[in-house]
């Protein structure tokens, strides 16, 4: 019975040696950087933005190869999603479909020049949501003179953009690809933002002789790329809105 309690007892202080070496992520929350203090690495940097193809640079400023294995976990649930390869000081390896929008973690085993092993942790935001819908507000169509098409002179266009990068880090950018509409992101949204929700309106001119006036907005995190894409079809009986997202 004592040499049961000693094993039992053993294996708790085993256990709890190995959970007190795990370092999590340092801000608690998906960045492209964490920081480290006196680890094997300086920092796990997340340098790609693609849900299926993962790149972490994990610096170190005189350790060639400071960590051994990696893998991606679900961070909810701490199932393994992917193991990724470890050479020299980048991490890598490919995500499957279906973990786009969940909250995922990577787990690195590293070893600094004097044979320390740690296990750190470093998150990893899901893919962008990017919803936008819109109204289109036709008037005074102008019937073709046998040079130019008939179209409408007057057009208003009326959206709401409501985006979640999922982390601090995230970026977005919008084009108008066919027309011109009011700029639904200005320049800020280039720069790190966690999400927000845009109102846009003002006038808009669509292509007459293709009949459709064609919005994106793309948005990047560590968690991928999501890519909107929305085409308002016109001619003068009716004006139909198709919207596309994807993923990648």
């Amino acid at each position: 019975m004592k040499q049961l309690a000693l094993i039992t007892a053993l294996g708790f202080i085993s256990y709890n040696s190995v959970a007190s070496s795990v370092v999590y992520d340092t801000d608690g929350s998906a960045s492209r950087v964490t920081y480290y203090n006196n680890s094997p690495i300086d920092a796990m940097v997340t340098q790609s933005s693609s849900a299926y193809d993962l790149t972490i640079y994990t610096p170190h400023f005189t350790n060639p190869t400071p960590c051994q294995s990696a893998a991606v976990y679900d961070q909810n649930t701490d199932a393994l999603i992917s193991v990724l390869s470890a050479n020299y000081k980048t991490l890598s390896g490919q995500i499957p479909e279906g973990f786009e929008h969940k909250a995922k973690y990577v787990q690195a085993n590293c070893t600094d020049e004097q044979g320390n092993s740690q296990t750190l942790r470093h998150n990893i935001a899901p893919a962008p949501k990017v919803t936008l819908t819109s109204q289109l507000s036709v008037d005074n169509w102008l019937v073709s003179d046998g040079f130019s098409p008939g179209h409408f002179d007057s057009v208003v266009y009326q959206a709401l953009i409501n985006i979640d990068n999922g982390e601090k880090d995230g970026n977005c950018v919008s084009n108008s690809l066919v027309g011109q509409t009011p700029t639904l992101l200005n320049e800020r949204y280039r720069f790190g933002f966690y999400s927000d929700v845009i109102n846009v309106n003002g006038d808009a001119k669509y292509n007459a002789r293709a009949g459709v006036l064609v919005n994106e907005v793309i948005c990047k995190s560590t968690g991928g790329t999501t890519r909107l894409v929305e085409v308002w079809n016109v001619s003068e009986q009716q004006q139909n809105r198709e919207v596309t997202v994807e993923v990648f």
